[in-house]
């Protein structure tokens, strides 16, 4: 079923319609839309999920509203400011199967090797997170909570961080108004580590 889309092209003309079609592969075809390089896109009508393809997306996506107008807008978009393909950038638990799901509908998307990469170090972060090994603000148990190593955060402004004991006393503390890094050791003997404004603590390279 032809999908019609409003996009944001450079044309002097303003909004650029475009209808997509399905292809040999079930897969339906953006390659006229990416040649336009729309900055926004916005499907026009309702959209029933009816193909393979758009099914399997759709389980892939976990949204529960039956509807994949977002992920043929995110298909059909060649954004040059989109934050998915920014570089270093690590997708959430939360954008990771909408990501997936777009990357099903249209696999060559010219930003698709950008897209993978972000679900990668996203997962990578996830399966760190899991383990106790990256953490923001807050207080946590040591060996429960968090693991005992050497982390790191980088360009932080007003970071405080402290080691407390059993009974809540400091071990040893730190506090910056600007850093472009900041390193700490937690040990296996300390009961917690606080901190405050020191963004996401990872493990030292």
């Amino acid at each position: 079923m032809p999908v019609k889309l409003q996009c944001e092209t450079d044309s002097e003309w303003g909004d650029s319609p475009f209808t997509v079609h399905g292809g040999k592969d079930g897969r339906p075809g953006f390659a006229e839309v990416w040649a336009a390089k729309p900055s926004s896109c916005e499907v026009v009508g309702s959209l029933d999920i009816v193909t393979a393809v758009e099914k399997q997306a759709y389980k892939i996506s976990k949204y529960n509203d039956q509807d994949i107008s977002t992920l043929y807008e995110m298909c059909a978009e060649v954004d040059p400011d989109d934050v998915y393909a920014e570089a270093n950038f690590a997708a959430s638990s939360e954008q990771i199967p909408e990501i997936n799901a777009a990357l099903t509908l249209c696999p060559t998307h010219p930003h698709a090797k950008k897209w993978r990469q972000a679900v990668q170090r996203g997962q990578a972060d996830a399966d760190l997170e899991a383990q106790g090994r990256l953490f923001g603000s807050g207080t946590y148990r040591v060996g429960k909570e968090i693991k005992a190593g050497t982390y790191v955060t980088r360009d932080v402004e007003g970071c405080y961080w402290e080691r407390q004991d059993r009974a809540g006393n400091t071990i040893d503390n730190y506090f910056t108004n600007g850093a472009r890094r900041v390193q700490v050791t937690i040990r296996s003997s300390d009961y917690a580590f606080h901190s405050e404004n020191c963004g996401e603590w990872r493990p030292a390279r």
